[in-house]
């Protein structure tokens, strides 16, 4: 297996009332692919760079641009999307896995090849590098910036961040100063303390949201990395149209399922699904929250009966 150390630039909408809703909602439209590639002893194989045009966002964030120095004009040199994608998947090949520093890539990957009608869970089983540095380096704080990594580490930073390239290069540096194979070996028990969604889904046309649960594109998920039926747990039921489930996958495990229901029109709902990979915190918790579902049904069953008998006169 090869590793693809993968780093995102993305351009935002300039206010709220731009921001793309659908298929999903796309908080920030990548503009810059930059990675790198290496075999499972991390030893260099290759390098990828592409500039991309932005479809949606086409003016330039002033924020972003501050950040990254990427004017108007050079977004709209870049190559559209579906074609920078298609270089670059046929550049990562059919095995291997991502690498990123931080959760945010992968999610902002999985929205734009949503928003572009591609698969949004190609490349989805990834590794956290900071979670691996985190755990082997400093344990301070919940999230390191790439920056503090390479200053802790003395790695020369003799390149502009915030660009694509040489910050997959920085990862692929501190990556190169730890022990990745103990690391990836330990990384299905390390915990971040926050979770990033797997995938989204919207669910229009819902005509009651109070029997969301018998319909099955609502209640049927698939696995966000193979796409197989899941089966559900007992449902949680909040107030607000919110519900929550664990799914278990047989070949890739359990996920935590949230559904939120949103009034769409006067006679539809829309329902907002998004699945997480369900960790030991998320199990305690649904656990928790389930036992108290269970003993407020006994409750109201026990007063209802008490009622029922107190009507019929008897004691």
């Amino acid at each position: 297996m090869n590793y693809i150390i993968l780093d995102l630039e993305w351009n935002q909408a300039l206010d709220k009332s731009r921001v793309v809703q659908d298929p999903v909602v796309l908080r920030g439209e990548i503009i810059q692919i930059g990675a790198v590639k290496t075999d499972d002893n991390f030893d260099l194989i290759d390098t990828f760079k592409i500039n991309i045009a932005p479809k949606y966002y086409r003016a330039m964030n002033r924020h972003v641009q501050m950040i990254t120095g990427i004017t108007s004009e050079q977004l709209a040199q870049g190559m559209r999307f579906p074609k920078a994608f298609q270089k670059f998947r046929d550049w990562c090949g059919d095995d291997f896995r991502f690498i990123t520093w931080g959760f945010d890539d992968l999610a902002m990957f999985s929205d734009n090849l949503a928003v572009h009608r591609f698969d949004p869970n190609w490349g989805s089983d990834y590794i956290n590098l900071q979670l691996i540095y985190k755990n082997q380096i400093d344990n301070e704080r919940t999230q390191w910036a790439l920056s503090d990594a390479v200053e802790r580490l003395q790695i020369p930073m003799d390149a502009q961040a915030h660009d694509a390239m040489n910050d997959a290069w920085f990862t692929f540096q501190v990556c190169r100063r730890l022990d990745m194979q103990k690391g990836i070996a330990e990384y299905s028990g390390m915990s971040a303390g926050i979770r990033v969604p797997l995938r989204r889904d919207v669910i229009k046309n819902i005509r009651d949201y109070r029997a969301v649960l018998s319909d099955p594109r609502v209640r049927d998920a698939g696995c966000p990395l193979c796409g197989e039926l899941m089966k559900n747990a007992e449902w949680l039921i909040y107030g607000g149209g919110k519900k929550t489930t664990i799914s278990e996958c047989e070949k890739h495990g359990q996920f935590l399922v949230k559904l939120t229901c949103k009034k769409a029109s006067s006679e539809t709902w829309t329902v907002n699904r998004t699945l997480y990979r369900a960790d030991e915190e998320a199990l305690a918790s649904y656990e928790k929250k389930l036992q108290k579902q269970k003993e407020a049904r006994q409750r109201h069953h026990q007063k209802e009966r008490s009622t029922a008998d107190d009507n019929n006169g008897t004691v």
